[in-house]
């Protein structure tokens, strides 16, 4: 992916996340689902993966994994507060 792609994927991705304020977060499968609509129709779990870590290892942090009590290896991340800064800026 080109960098300026690069930057429209991770955007769409907070934007996904942002419009789910629940603290449970969505899976990566649902956000996958949610990116058509941001011009990404069918990312490749890799590149979705890639990007939720860069999201989540970036200081501050703009994504982080939701807590699971049930089910821990189905993992689910949701924007922080820092990610919403960065959205409405």
């Amino acid at each position: 992916m080109k960098p300026e792609s690069k930057e429209l994927f991770r955007k769409a991705i907070l934007n996904v996340l942002s419009a789910n304020p629940s603290r449970h977060g969505l899976p990566s499968s649902a956000i996958a689902h949610h990116l058509g609509m941001f011009g990404f129709p069918s990312p490749r779990t890799d590149d979705l993966l890639d990007a939720l870590d860069y999201l989540e290892r970036r200081d501050p942090a703009l994504v982080e994994q939701a807590l699971k009590v049930i089910s821990k290896e189905n993992k689910a991340w949701r924007i922080t507060p820092a990610g919403e800064a960065f959205l409405d800026s």
